[in-house]
């Protein structure tokens, strides 16, 4: 039986440590070198059988065990997220240094509730929200960091909730006045509907706004929809624009965006989770040039910022605002006094209590690396989204969605069944691909997050889906 001085021996997490490295660093070198299949598939229904085991009352596994059950069973049936052909979700390749100040996290434990179960974390937080609100263009404005970007969304959206309303909503309910409603891009992320589902407004309240053939919020869509909404007797809450969308990755108009919500005093929300790394890249942040004029910004550092999940920025172009999403009082924490101290508990402007030290891995990230380094890897899958788009229009058996905006590029296989072959790939372990569809129409989606996947590995992804068809 393990003594509890054998749980917290610091020599025993030494060795286990020193050895959970080498075997995650051998992991990551095969996965960058493409060696081995990018999923192992099993069904799903199988896999819950063969995992199922009685509760452990006494140690089932020596550390050593456990170490070899990772190699051998754990990290092969995962998805190799860092292999170059892992083409699926807007989830990032995450940079090895990231993932230490992760377990730096996970080891220290700040809680960051308030400035005292966190402080050095507290400050390290403060400075990454500084760094990027510089990127957006702001001075002076505030944020903070939290697990996702819908936890993102609907905190922003809980603040122009209070700010727009025209009264006290934390105090008196959803029902003290008007109907409340969300004017969206048909293309919006699915948490913003369930952001309204849980702030009472009922997802009816997102009302959708037509998007143009490349996949972008169209303007004159949005006037026509604020005019009707407020002919009903509705109040606009809010009016969001994405930066990066999922379905195709395109970014709506921002510069009109939000000329036209201050013109008429609407609160614009960016969902910048995806694409707001564009700004990193010199080359790239042309397309988000307007993203200023939004009164909150959501970012996601486990896409293009190559953090590990999850940490997400909800960002406030007016300090104040920050503090509009929650109000609470609870005298075990905040100590409810005007000194400027408690400006420094960020339970204050999340739903978290207990919360990760998130930050660190971000400012460990810009302090190596710098911007420029950043930006950089965010180019390299700009471009080899591009080089896709390329080989897709050369192909006469394939058609192209649409000439990529960020990373994602969607199209089809001429003859055959878009969600079989999608299917029939994953399954085989050779690429991960994901599909959408848009209208009545299934397009295959590749998110090329790795900057190791290269041009060879596109031509291996039309060769392998050709394959399958014949």
């Amino acid at each position: 039986m393990n003594s509890l001085q054998d749980m917290f021996d610091p020599r025993q997490f030494r060795a286990s440590g020193h050895a959970l490295i080498d075997l995650l660093a051998d992991r990551l070198a095969d996965s960058l070198a493409g060696q081995g299949k990018v999923l192992q598939w099993r069904a799903p229904t199988t896999e819950d059988r063969r995992w199922q085991q009685p509760l452990p009352q006494m140690p089932a596994l020596a550390t050593a065990e456990l170490l070899e059950k990772l190699r051998d069973d754990i990290l092969p049936a995962g998805l190799a997220i860092h292999h170059p052909r892992n083409l699926g979700h807007q989830v990032a390749a995450p940079l090895p240094m990231a993932a230490l100040c992760d377990l730096v996290a996970a080891l220290t434990n700040q809680a960051m509730a308030v400035y005292e179960t966190g402080p050095a974390a507290t400050m390290i937080e403060r400075q990454v929200i500084r760094w990027l609100n510089e990127l957006i263009g702001w001075q002076g404005a505030d944020g903070v960091l939290t697990s996702g970007g819908a936890q993102a969304n609907l905190t922003a959206l809980l603040a122009a909730r209070q700010q727009t309303a025209g009264w006290d909503i934390w105090q008196h309910g959803t029902a003290a006045g008007p109907p409340l409603k969300i004017l969206a891009s048909e293309h919006a992320h699915y948490s913003v509907a369930r952001a309204a589902g849980i702030m009472g407004l009922g997802v009816n309240a997102v009302v959708k706004v037509a998007a143009d053939d490349q996949g972008r919020m169209d303007l004159a869509a949005l006037a026509q929809a604020h005019r009707q909404t407020a002919a009903n007797g509705a109040r606009i809450l809010a009016v969001v624009a994405t930066a990066g969308c999922t379905p195709t990755g395109s970014i709506d108009p921002l510069q009109q965006i939000g000329t036209y919500c201050r013109e008429h005093g609407l609160w614009l929300h960016v969902d910048g989770a995806h694409g707001a790394s564009a700004l990193l890249s010199k080359k790239h942040s042309a397309a988000l040039r307007g993203i200023a004029l939004a009164d909150s910004v959501v970012w996601d550092g486990h896409k293009l910022l190559y953090m590990p999940a999850t940490v997400s920025a909800v960002l406030f172009r007016k300090p104040e605002h920050s503090y509009s999403a929650f109000a609470q009082e609870a005298s075990y924490l905040f100590q409810g006094d005007s000194s400027s101290d408690e400006t420094f508990n960020t339970s204050y402007r999340t739903l978290e209590c207990t919360k990760r030290m998130m930050g660190l891995k971000l400012w460990a990230a810009f302090s190596l690396y710098g911007v420029q380094a950043m930006g950089e890897l965010v180019e390299r899958v700009f471009a080899t989204a591009r080089l896709l788009a390329d080989q897709l229009q050369a192909a006469e058996d394939f058609e192209l969605l649409m000439p990529p905006q960020t990373n994602i590029v969607c199209f089809r296989y001429r003859s055959g069944n878009q969600a079989a072959l999608r299917q029939d790939l994953v399954e085989s372990g050779a690429f991960h691909l994901t599909q959408v569809k848009l209208g009545e129409t299934i397009w295959l989606r590749t998110t090329i997050m790795n900057p190791f996947t290269a041009e060879s590995d596109l031509d291996a992804l039309l060769t392998s889906i050709r394959d399958l068809k014949a």
